[in-house]
């Protein structure tokens, strides 16, 4: 103390190290910094993920579109004439491109609002988007804006053929001859109903029945638009129909993702369906609207099985008939059916296989009580070709898938093993692998494997990584929006260089 008043203590000098005091050498030891470096912003990380799955796409498609070109430069007998994507014509620009430009701007402006409103609301979204981009591809095909809304004539022809006899048309649809179908003369002579062509005979004959049906309701008269030119207006309002029931399959594969995922995880898959190239072969498509019956199959069989859920015998019932009516106007569809099974096992139910497969049988049955052997028209849809054919149809289908599925498969085929939606990949795996070795795949790969393209998109919006719990029920791979963009992106050149068929 200095004159009462405590004094502070001097602070003890600083320790050195050993050998680095005054007069030595050596240089001091410097402190380490404890922390931990500055990371990657996570936006930027998202950005350069998608980069590098864009990237990779590209390279794929660049390789793919090469192969195609050297294979339609050999002498291998494809079945067709310039088979996409084989066949191009000279790309055709108009003032009806800037629609699906605008369209696919718009969508992704809202896409982040849009997954964060109401669930009701956002499954409207998934609608209105899906249809408007599908019309607006269908627009920008030309030459006329309404020329990509109207159905193939093959159809309307055969719808108008079926008359007041739908029955006796379905006796007829796989009658054939040794050398082939049944040509008018032979079927007068043997008093059946003419047989259908060979372009349509690859599906069996649900789309036909559809445009016929809907023909009956007023949309659209036959009679004038399977005539010509002259008639053909008469042919949108069947086709905007036609669109319309195809776009329902969105909400309906957001539905089956909440329910089996996460909610998170369905909205985010939301623009991915809706933005999908998937759509050039969607509108004004009486074999597209297969994507609804085998959505509403999955979704059905999906929310039946859910923890708590009453009367669940009824919805696999229900999930059935849904799955025998899809078979009607796919062959492969019924394989979505693995799917379902794959949802009864994740959720204990195995009793509900059992009706389901019951309710599949009973479309079937009515049809062939009517008429029409599903495994007649089954067997008479296979393509026989050689192994070169073989080959080069495996390739081309590859590259149509890749180039149909856009960037965001690249990252579902990355993120296969994180998604808790497998089953759905198992049923479409399931359906491709059954079109492929039954021959069904051969060529128009683009429109057969359309109810399978929603389920393939599920993967990417798997979370990575991993979660730690089975039960995270928030987590969901960001919302890839260079991928959804490119996709759109590529969806509009490709309009612009096939046109309209």
């Amino acid at each position: 103390m200095v004159n009462g008043r405590p004094t502070r203590a001097a602070p003890a000098p600083a320790r050195l190290a050993p050998g680095t005091g005054p007069g030595s050498t050596r240089r001091p030891r410097l402190r380490r910094v404890t922390g931990t470096l500055p990371r990657r912003h996570p936006a930027r990380s998202a950005l350069w993920a998608e980069g590098v799955d864009v990237g990779l796409w590209c390279a794929a498609a660049g390789f793919g579109l090469l192969l195609s070109t050297l294979i339609a430069a050999t002498d291998v007998d494809l079945g067709s004439v310039g088979p996409f994507p084989v066949g191009w014509r000279t790309p055709h620009l108009a003032p009806a491109t800037l629609l699906p430009v605008l369209v696919a701007v718009g969508t992704l402006a809202l896409a982040r609002r849009a997954i964060r409103a109401r669930w009701p609301l956002l499954l409207l979204f998934g609608f209105a988007g899906s249809l408007c981009w599908s019309l607006a591809l269908a627009a920008a095909a030309g030459p006329g804006l309404t020329d990509g809304l109207r159905p193939p004539p093959v159809y309307l022809t055969a719808a108008d053929a079926v008359g007041d006899d739908p029955f006796g048309y379905l006796a007829g649809w796989v009658a054939q001859s040794v050398d082939g179908p049944v040509s008018a003369a032979q079927a007068g002579a043997a008093d059946l109903p003419r047989a259908p062509s060979s372009l349509l005979t690859s599906h069996p004959p649900g789309p036909v029945l559809l445009v016929w049906g809907l023909d009956r309701l007023g949309l659209g008269d036959l009679a004038e638009a399977a005539d010509g030119a002259g008639g053909a207006g008469g042919a949108v309002p069947l086709g905007l129909a036609l669109t319309a029931l195809t776009a329902l399959g969105v909400p309906l594969v957001a539905v089956a993702v909440r329910s089996l995922c996460h909610e998170t995880a369905a909205r985010r898959a939301v623009p991915v369906l809706v933005l999908t190239p998937w759509a050039l072969w969607a509108a004004a498509s009486p074999r597209a609207v297969a994507i609804l019956p085998a959505a509403a199959a999955v979704t059905v069989g999906v929310l039946g099985c859910e923890p708590g859920r009453r009367w669940r015998l009824s919805w696999a019932l229900l999930s059935g008939l849904l799955l025998g009516v899809g078979g009607l106007f796919d062959y492969a569809v019924v394989w979505l059916g693995v799917a379902v099974a794959a949802a009864y096992f994740v959720r204990r139910q195995p009793l509900m296989n059992v009706f389901t497969g019951l309710g599949a049988l009973l479309p079937l049955w009515l049809f062939s009580a009517w008429g029409f052997s599903w495994p007649d028209g089954l067997t008479r849809a296979r393509v026989d070709a050689g192994p070169a054919t073989v080959l080069a149809w495996l390739a081309l289908d590859a590259v149509v898938v890749l180039l149909a599925g856009g960037p965001v498969l690249v990252r579902a085929l990355r993120r296969l093993r994180l998604t808790p939606g497998w089953p759905f990949l198992v049923g479409a795996g399931a359906a491709a692998l059954f079109s492929v070795c039954a021959g069904l795949a051969w060529g128009g790969v683009e429109l057969a494997w359309l109810p399978l393209a929603p389920w393939l998109a599920v993967a990417a919006l798997a979370p990575r990584p991993r979660p730690d719990g089975p039960g995270d029920t928030v987590r969901a791979g960001e919302l890839p929006g260079l991928l959804i963009g490119t996709g759109a992106l590529a969806a509009i050149v490709l309009r612009v260089c096939l046109g309209n068929g």
